[in-house]
C-alpha cells in the first residue's frame, strides 16, 4: 500500500509542471465576445463580453495568463480637440468582473512670455503577468508654441504601476529627454518620444523602450533600453543598438526578436531590405532576409514577417511571412527597378504560398526547420506544436510529424487570437 501511495505522489509531482505550463487560449468572436477554449480539445470554457469598440481595434486588447483582459484605446499626441474634451477610460476584466478606469489624459495650456506652453499626457496601461498590477507608461511633452506653431519641446517619459483598480500608484522610472527644437513647426517630425514594448502575456521582470523620431518621411530609431526588475528597483540598461520593431522576447529579455521594416514611403512599398533578427547576448543572427530570399529589388512588392514567436526554450523562432500584394494583383517596378521577367516570375510563384509560417533555428547560421504555406502563426502550444490559422480555422500543427489537430474554431486573423 505504501508503495502505491508513493507511486501516486510521484506521478502527481511529475505532472504538476505540465499542469502549470498549460497554455490559455482566447478568441475574439465577431459578436464582440472573447471566448476561452481548451487548447487541447478546443472545447469552449467561458465567455466574456467586451466593449463594442474593442471589436474594431483588436490590437488594443491584451490578455495575460491569469485570464485578465484589458482594452485600452490608443490616444495619440498631440491631443486633438475631441481628445481634450472627451472622457477616456480603459476597460478591464479582472477574471471575475468588468470595470472601467480613468485613463488620466491631461492637457494644460499656459502663457510663457510671448509663447504658449502646452503640456500633454496620455498614459497607456499594460497588464502584469501575475495579475496583481497595471503598468502605466506616458510621454509628457511640454511644447512651446507661437500662433499654434511648435517652437521647441521637452519630453519627460514616466513609468509607474498601480493595483488592478488603478490605485496605489508606485513610481518606477522617469526620464527627461534633452530639449529639442522643432524647425518644421511640428515637434513630432524632429523630436524623439519613447515607445514601449512589453511581453504579450504581461509584464513580469522587464520591458523595453526605444526613443523614436517619427519624421516626415522616415522613422528614426535613436536609443533602446531594457528595464530589468532587480529586487524592488527597475534598472535601466542601454542596448548596443536601437531596436526598430520588436516582435518577441524570452522571459528575461535576454533574447529579442526584432524586425527591420521597409523604409518605403510616399506610395512606395519596397525601398529597402526587410529583415528579421534574433539578438542573443549581444550577438545577432538573421532569420529572415527579404532580398536574399526573394530577389525582389526591381519590383515594388515587399516581403516581411508580420509576427514572430520564440519557442519555449528560445532555441527556435516561428514567423508569419507575408507580402504587400497578392499573386493575382499587378506588380509595378520599384522606384529604381528595371524589368526582369525571371525575377517577376519568381515573385509571383512565392506569392502563391503566402501567408506562410516558417520555423528557423536560433544559431549563427539559422536553418529552416519547417515551412507551412497558406497559414498564419498564432504561437507555440508547447515545444512540439504550433497553433496556426488555416482557412480561418485554428489548427494545432505538429512540428515533428507535420500532423494536424484541426478545430472548428473560427478566427478572422492572428490579431483575434490570444495564446497565453
Amino acid at each position: 500500500m505504501q508503495k502505491k501511495v508513493g507511486y501516486v505522489i510521484a506521478l502527481l509531482l511529475m505532472s504538476t509542471p505540465l499542469i502549470t505550463q498549460t497554455k490559455r487560449l482566447w478568441v475574439l468572436q465577431s459578436s464582440g465576445e472573447m471566448v476561452e477554449y481548451d487548447p487541447t480539445t478546443f472545447a469552449p470554457k467561458q465567455h466574456v463580453k467586451l466593449p463594442p469598440e474593442a471589436l474594431k481595434s483588436p490590437s488594443n486588447i491584451s490578455v495575460n495568463r491569469q485570464g485578465q483582459i484589458l482594452f485600452a484605446p490608443t490616444i495619440s499626441l498631440p491631443l486633438s480637440e475631441a481628445d481634450v474634451i472627451d472622457a477616456h477610460k480603459i476597460w478591464i476584466w479582472n477574471g471575475h468582473t468588468a470595470t472601467s478606469i480613468d485613463q488620466a489624459v491631461e492637457h494644460k495650456s499656459e502663457e510663457h512670455g510671448s509663447n504658449q506652453a502646452v503640456t500633454e499626457s496620455a498614459p497607456f496601461p499594460y497588464l502584469s503577468a501575475d495579475g496583481n498590477h497595471l503598468f502605466w507608461f506616458a510621454n509628457q511633452p511640454r511644447r512651446l508654441q507661437r500662433e499654434e506653431v511648435d517652437l521647441s519641446t521637452t519630453v519627460t517619459f514616466q513609468a509607474w504601476r498601480t493595483d488592478v483598480e488603478g490605485k496605489a500608484r508606485e513610481e518606477m522610472t522617469s526620464t527627461k529627454l534633452p530639449d529639442c527644437r522643432c524647425p518644421t513647426g511640428s515637434c513630432d517630425e524632429s523630436c524623439p518620444s519613447v515607445a514601449v514594448w512589453a511581453p504579450d502575456d504581461g509584464i513580469q521582470n522587464f520591458f523595453l523602450t526605444t526613443q523614436v523620431v517619427a519624421g516626415q518621411t522616415a522613422t528614426t530609431y535613436k536609443e533602446s533600453t531594457r528595464y530589468q526588475l532587480e529586487g524592488s528597483k527597475w534598472t535601466a540598461n542601454t542596448l548596443s543598438q536601437p531596436l526598430q520593431r520588436v516582435l518577441d522576447a524570452n522571459s528575461s529579455g535576454s533574447v529579442i526578436v526584432e524586425a527591420i521594416p521597409d523604409t518605403g514611403c510616399c506610395g512606395w512599398s519596397n525601398q529597402s531590405n526587410d529583415q528579421t533578427l534574433v539578438l542573443v547576448d549581444g550577438k545577432t543572427s538573421t532569420i529572415f532576409d527579404e532580398q536574399a530570399t526573394y530577389k525582389n529589388a526591381d519590383y515594388d512588392v515587399s516581403f516581411y514577417t508580420s509576427n514572430a514567436r520564440l519557442s519555449p526554450d528560445a532555441g527556435r523562432v516561428a514567423v508569419t511571412i507575408t507580402a504587400t500584394t497578392q499573386s493575382n494583383k499587378a506588380i509595378q517596378l520599384s522606384e529604381q527597378g528595371q524589368a526582369n521577367p525571371e525575377e517577376s516570375q519568381l515573385i509571383r510563384k512565392a506569392l502563391l504560398e503566402l501567408p506562410a509560417v516558417e520555423v528557423k533555428s536560433v544559431e549563427d547560421a539559422p536553418r529552416r526547420l519547417t515551412f507551412v504555406p497558406h497559414a498564419v502563426l498564432v504561437g507555440w502550444l508547447n515545444d512540439k506544436e504550433l497553433l496556426i490559422i488555416e482557412n480561418h480555422l485554428l489548427v494545432a500543427y505538429n512540428l515533428g510529424t507535420g500532423g494536424r489537430r484541426r478545430s472548428t474554431v473560427k478566427a478572422e486573423d492572428g490579431l483575434h487570437v490570444f495564446l497565453r
